[in-house]
């Protein structure tokens, strides 16, 4: 593996060129080829910088030598054969990673543990590289280091997807990248969510992406921008055309930064997707958003505001957004405090528009009322896929209200209704008509509802009878559901072996060995009756 060597920084080789192999007070100097038998490198009492010890770190990954100590006056610890096998072994691994990388055109090297000196080493793999087009590199602990060695490759690769998300990137790798991206002419989408990035971070990545013309897609969500980066990108905005999603997720916009970012949307004609959740924009910010998007005659068709502090004050201005923009096709306004006056207020537009399908109101203290207004909207909707209604306190009468709406006529594949005070009477029953007439349903989420074995009966009621086989998910955890009521699952379960769920979750209620033992034997009988359809309940 020496001729590893010759790849490695003049440094690293000035570095190795010892008078000795053994410990001694003489500076590095000049050493003779490295023999074969070599396994161990002691370089005690040297005054060794920390360039060179950074390349003495990496050496131990190239080759199966022992570099060792790197601290002046340290003792040498181990077994030196143990550490080199421990070695050899790192060095496979990394070749393994290095190999993925150059080799496919889509790598996933998430959740590896390479640290910096790891990344430096495998990303090298991208240099002059026409194969690999999307590399996953999340949760790996890159920091300065490794993304510098990154930045150094990017030019010459072929990269059209990074990932890099869930490292330690902050502000000094976030600039590295902002140099690199002003040029770049191969990379579409840039994922740097939770990396510790603030405003210098962003500015710097605002600045790269003035003269880009090739990123379409993104995402900081998860970092430490505040209003100084939002209006540094806010900016980027007003001069870049090429951006089609900006994910700015749980940072620290607030009004301010919410009204910076309006500003430059007015001008702006790329950004379809915009994902400011978690952002405390308030009421004004979001004026200020939905305002901007309304002037600007491009079309908006992804709008994330959720957890933003919104009061039923935002419904009118949201709603002439959602009126004006009938080509939105995902509006999420989840954690927020609507209530039942903006739920009536946003039902009209969302009945205008046309081409969403997916639809995100959990959390926002609807009621009954509001779940009426959005009923009578949402009925028979052309293209609607997937709802959420969950944390609202809809009670027995708005989930009647739900399940009446989409028991027909309806494309809904995902229902959720988590946690929405439901009981086991009559809301658990109209769900159990849903289960049996509807014929769209692929998951169908009823965590938390206090069905208890009521309810349970009830839906089994529902599971015996219904013909849709597209129902894969069933959630019913957190319901108190004791024995009688996994009895009557099972019971259903074996009944209708055809349609039975793929997937049955009954997590956190009271079901004892009895009960488990019943849902058990009911998913053998599935598999035996329904031709090995295999069906999972999970306690």
């Amino acid at each position: 593996m020496y001729n590893r060597l010759e790849q490695l920084p003049a440094s690293l080789s000035s570095l190795l060129r010892l008078q000795s192999l053994l410990a001694g007070h003489n500076l590095l100097t000049e050493l003779p080829p490295l023999p074969d038998s070599l396994s161990r490198i002691d370089v005690s009492y040297n005054r060794l910088k920390g360039l060179d010890a950074h390349h003495l770190l990496r050496l131990t990954f190239l080759t199966s030598l022992c570099v060792a100590p790197l601290a002046a006056g340290a003792s040498a610890a181990g077994d030196a054969a143990s550490a080199k096998r421990l070695q050899r072994e790192a060095a496979a691994r990394l070749n393994v990673l290095s190999s993925v990388l150059q080799n496919s055109p889509s790598a996933d090297l998430s959740a590896k543990n390479l640290g910096d000196e790891g990344a430096a080493y495998v990303v090298e793999a991208l240099a002059f590289n026409t194969t690999c087009v999307a590399a996953n590199l999340a949760n790996n602990g890159i920091g300065r280091v490794g993304i510098a060695q990154l930045c150094e490759v990017l030019p010459t690769c072929r990269l059209e997807t990074l990932v890099l998300a869930t490292n330690s990137v902050g502000d000094d790798g976030a600039e590295l990248l902002g140099a690199k991206l002003s040029g770049n002419a191969s990379l579409q989408a840039l994922d740097l969510g939770s990396n510790g990035i603030g405003d210098a971070g962003a500015a710097a990545l605002g600045e790269g992406l003035k003269l880009n013309t090739t990123l379409l897609k993104l995402d900081l969500s998860g970092n430490a921008v505040d209003v100084k980066g939002a209006e540094a990108l806010a900016d980027m905005l007003a001069v870049n055309q090429t951006l089609t999603r900006l994910a700015l997720n749980d940072n620290y916009i607030g009004t301010d930064g919410a009204k910076a970012l309006a500003a430059a949307l007015m001008g702006n004609s790329s950004i379809r997707e915009l994902q400011l959740r978690g952002n405390e924009l308030g009421d004004a910010g979001v004026q200020a958003i939905a305002e901007a998007l309304m002037a600007r005659e491009a079309p908006i068709e992804v709008l994330d505001l959720g957890n933003n502090s919104l009061t039923s004050e935002s419904s009118d201005v949201l709603a002439r957004l959602l009126f004006n923009k009938p080509n939105l096709r995902d509006v999420n306004l989840y954690m927020n405090e609507l209530g039942n006056d903006g739920a009536a207020r946003l039902a009209p537009a969302l009945a205008a528009c046309k081409e969403l399908s997916t639809l995100d109101l959990g959390g926002n203290d609807i009621g009954p009322e509001g779940a009426a207004a959005l009923g009578s909207a949402l009925g028979g909707h052309p293209v609607l896929k997937s709802v959420e209604l969950g944390y609202n306190p809809l009670g027995p009468e708005g989930a009647e209200t739900i399940a009446n709406t989409f028991k027909f006529n309806t494309k809904v594949e995902t229902l959720k209704l988590g946690w929405c005070k439901i009981g086991g009477g009559p809301g658990a029953r109209a769900l159990a008509d849903l289960i049996m007439y509807n014929t769209t349903l692929a998951q169908l989420d009823l965590r938390g509802n206090a069905l208890g074995n009521d309810g349970a009966i009830l839906i089994g009621r529902g599971l015996r009878a219904h013909e849709n086989k597209r129902l894969a998910e069933l959630d019913l955890g957190y319901n108190e559901i004791k024995d009688d009521g996994a009895c009557a699952l099972a019971q259903a379960l074996k009944a209708n072996a055809e349609g039975a769920v793929k997937e049955l979750r009954l997590n956190a209620n009271y079901i004892t060995r009895f009960g488990q033992v019943a849902l058990s034997e009911a998913v053998d009988m599935v598999y035996e009756m329904a031709g090995g359809r295999t069906t999972t309940v999970s306690f």
